[in-house]
């Protein structure tokens, strides 16, 4: 027989990100309804927002951050979560000096945004495959595999909600240079951008896309083909280049592509939708290569007609934001592949592909005659190749499950390991009449993605001695090998430490014998370090001992979470 895994998907937190997103999105159109000669985003402001590691968000988050940062007069476009501005601290200058404390400012609410994870099987074979090496692989390549898509939302702060700016005064100034917008190349006498030159003249994009001298642009469903008017009948090279994002984001919803556009959509209702789709789109990918992007004249009417819907549904956002992200996507992988290749800087990253510790995950165990006499049959020839190629049959492509999840393929007295490859493992055990079992392998690092993404409530004692590690090693990390600590409303330091015996977090006092434990919080896997410290700061906050009992309405410095 086989395991399967039972994974029910978290409660709530995708949607109502996506709800909060909708409200923006119709704050936005408002605004922009009211004067289609303004761009979506202010020309020249904010760069492509980032993480304070320097890595950029994708699709969504960069439009959805975006806005967050005009609506809010952020300037310098970097985002980090809780844990991020902890691990800040503990540190020490050059001469050994401890570096001032860095820390939310009281009062600052989190932004939400949203990071998805794919696993890759293939449908015959059922390997597996790393969803960068999937992505590097050809439409019909791609047709041979499953991908399971797996959703999270992450709270971040932008470095204008810390105290940064002040504590750490040339870190802020250095991050306040690297976000200055930095524009492509200017020739005379109009702005060019190579990569997308090159793409029109050697035919590039998924379709063709042919520049004539006459003045509409659009893309014919029908033909498959963009038409543009010539770059020099553009005012400047900004607007010829929007135009042809807005029209190439159109492309992307063929049948034969995205399948969002059907060939009587164009002139109906749904038109308008997918104006929106296209308009969004060209401005989120004009805005990652640092050019602005203005309203098409003749979409104000259309985006003006969907207000309404935005705002009795909510939800018809959610499907068209990640329309936008799956167009804005395609689009900037073309560019990008393009700029890597005229920069000669396609080497590809070698991830060292260090042999890690591997775990071993039951997918069949077999028993009766009826299951094992092939495998009988191929034992007693010493075919082990066979037993191999066999054992992939039995693999029903589900991914891992936590509770059979172990460190050692051998688990029952008696067993033997016939026989593994990088990817299966089989197991024989002579007793009881002789029983199979085929394992899939799964590195160390799966299994903690994995904990990540599921928890532990199902986990066997192996899987859950790894998820241990991971919070104390994380603990230790963010403490730098000092006790973190709250502060309270009422001026009390709570300080934290992760209990690996109970599996949980534990607040107190600090004393001289250690801490005196004073409440303990339970360490959920499938929520970040991050979270969890948040989870126990709310609660904390909500007891009446440590509320602010004077309730003066003063202006603190400090946030609420100090080392």
């Amino acid at each position: 027989m086989g395991y399967r895994k039972n994974n029910p998907d978290g409660p709530g937190s995708e949607d109502k990100a996506l709800i909060l997103f909708s409200e923006m999105m119709i704050r936005k159109i408002e605004e922009i309804s009211k004067d289609w000669r303004k761009p979506w985003f202010t020309d020249g402001t904010l760069t492509w927002p980032k993480n304070m590691a320097g890595r950029e968000y994708n699709g969504l988050n960069a439009l959805m951050l975006l806005m967050h940062c005009e609506d809010q007069g952020y300037r310098i476009p970097r985002f980090c979560t809780f844990d991020a501005v902890m691990r800040m601290n503990g540190k020490t200058d050059k001469e050994g000096n401890p570096l001032p404390r860095v820390s939310v400012l009281r009062g600052e609410k989190s932004f939400p945004v949203m990071l998805t994870t794919f696993t890759c099987i293939d449908k015959e074979t059922k390997e597996k495959i790393k969803y960068e090496d999937y992505k590097k692989l050809s439409d019909e390549e791609k047709k041979q595999y499953n991908v399971y898509p797996k959703t999270q939302v992450f709270r971040v702060f932008n470095i204008d909600q810390t105290n940064l700016k002040e504590s750490r005064p040339e870190l802020y100034g250095r991050l306040a240079e690297e976000s200055g917008q930095r524009k492509p190349e200017q020739t005379e006498p109009q702005f060019s951008f190579g990569p997308m030159d090159r793409m029109i003249s050697e035919d590039l994009w998924v379709c063709p896309i042919t520049p004539k001298y006459q003045d509409r642009a659009y893309y014919s469903i029908s033909k498959d083909e963009i038409v543009v008017p010539e770059k020099a009948q553009f005012k400047d090279g900004e607007s010829f280049y929007g135009t042809l994002l807005h029209e190439m984001t159109h492309s992307t919803g063929a049948e034969s592509r995205l399948g969002r556009i059907k060939p009587a959509a164009f002139g109906s209702a749904d038109y308008a939708r997918e104006e929106l789709v296209a308009e969004l789109g060209s401005a989120l990918v004009a805005q990652r290569y640092g050019m602005s992007r203005h309203l098409k004249e003749d979409s104000a009417a259309y985006l003006k007609s969907w207000l309404g819907s935005l705002k009795e549904s909510p939800q018809f956002i959610k499907t068209t934001l990640l329309d936008v992200k799956k167009a804005a996507s395609m689009i900037t992988r073309h560019i990008d592949r393009i700029a890597q290749e005229m920069e000669q800087a396609a080497k590809e990253k070698q991830d060292g592909q260090e042999e890690g510790k591997v775990f071993y995950s039951s997918v069949a165990y077999l028993q009766s005659t009826d299951d094992t006499f092939r495998l009988d049959a191929l034992k007693d020839k010493g075919d082990y190749d066979g037993l191999l190629k066999l054992a992939r049959e039995y693999y029903d492509g589900n991914g891992m499950d936590e509770k059979y999840t172990f460190r050692s393929p051998l688990q029952n007295r008696g067993d033997d390991l016939l026989v593994e490859d990088k990817d299966f493992a089989v197991v024989y055990n002579g007793s009881v009449g002789g029983t199979y079992e085929v394992m899939l392998k799964f590195t160390e690092e799966e299994v903690r993605d994995h904990i990540r993404r599921n928890g532990t409530n199902r986990a066997s004692e192996d899987v859950k001695e790894l998820a241990r590690d991971m919070a104390e090693g994380q603990f230790d990390e963010m403490a730098g090998r000092r006790m973190p600590a709250f502060e309270m409303e009422n001026g009390d330091v709570l300080h934290i430490r992760y209990n690996r015996g109970t599996d949980r977090l534990d607040v107190g006092s600090a004393t001289n014998a250690g801490l005196a434990v004073l409440h303990s919080f339970p360490y959920a896997y499938d929520r970040s370090l991050d979270d969890n410290l948040q989870n126990a700061y709310e609660k904390l906050s909500e007891m009446p001992d440590y509320e602010n009992r004077e309730k003066e309405d003063i202006e603190l410095e400090r946030g609420g979470f100090r080392r």
